[in-house]
């Protein structure tokens, strides 16, 4: 099975209500909308590992860090963020995933 191709399992969780909430007002499936979060968590878990190969371990208190400067700074522009993910696609599989 090549990367991207993926069998599909059946699995049941339970959420609290108002992230149940959250995911049914979402776009697509709940299913859908769980992998996406999974995977994107995957991706910086192996980022994470990758960074920490070169000595540049990050933890959970400088992801917050950044969260709170990022939070603070003004909003981009569509067009910029376009312009963000195109530059970003050169490292990843094309969909700007190296960011996540």
């Amino acid at each position: 099975m090549s990367y991207g191709e993926s069998m599909t399992r059946r699995i049941t969780i339970s959420l609290p209500d108002d992230v149940a909430e959250y995911v049914e007002r979402s776009q697509g499936t709940t299913s859908g909308f769980i992998a996406d979060v999974l995977r994107r968590k995957m991706r910086a878990d192996g980022l994470r590992a990758r960074w920490a190969e070169h000595g540049y371990v990050v933890t959970d208190e400088d992801v917050e860090r950044a969260r709170r400067r990022l939070a603070q700074q003004p909003p981009i522009t569509d067009e910029q963020h376009d312009r963000n993910m195109e530059w970003l696609r050169q490292f990843g599989d094309g969909d700007g995933a190296a960011a996540a």
